[in-house]
């Protein structure tokens, strides 16, 4: 019973493992969604839509939380950072919303 219980386990662990490296580039990309997502949508909420700050928290939150926040208003910018990556949004204008920046 000891042994069909450890061989599960060892199977279980192996196919762990086989998925994670099969999905590497999409678990690896995961991390700069939180920040990117929260940036774009907090300034399309406040730059675009012209909500107030608390609406466009709460418009923005996800599940997985955000560690930083800034929202530059003189530059009209949004610098988020989560999961040890940091993104910013900048307003362009009426017409094109929010960009993601790359730095």
């Amino acid at each position: 019973m000891k042994k069909n219980i450890l061989g599960t386990l060892l199977a279980v662990l192996i196919l762990i493992l086989f998925w994670v490296q099969w999905n590497w580039k999409h678990l690896a990309a995961f991390p700069s969604i939180i920040s990117s997502f929260y940036s774009k949508e907090y300034c399309s909420c406040f730059y675009v839509m012209k909500q107030s700050e608390e609406q466009c928290h709460h418009f923005a939150r996800q599940w997985v939380p955000i560690s930083d926040f800034k929202n530059d208003q003189e530059n009209k910018e949004v610098i988020v950072s989560g999961l040890g990556r940091t993104n910013k949004a900048k307003f362009i204008d009426s017409k094109r919303g929010c960009v993601l920046q790359n730095d």
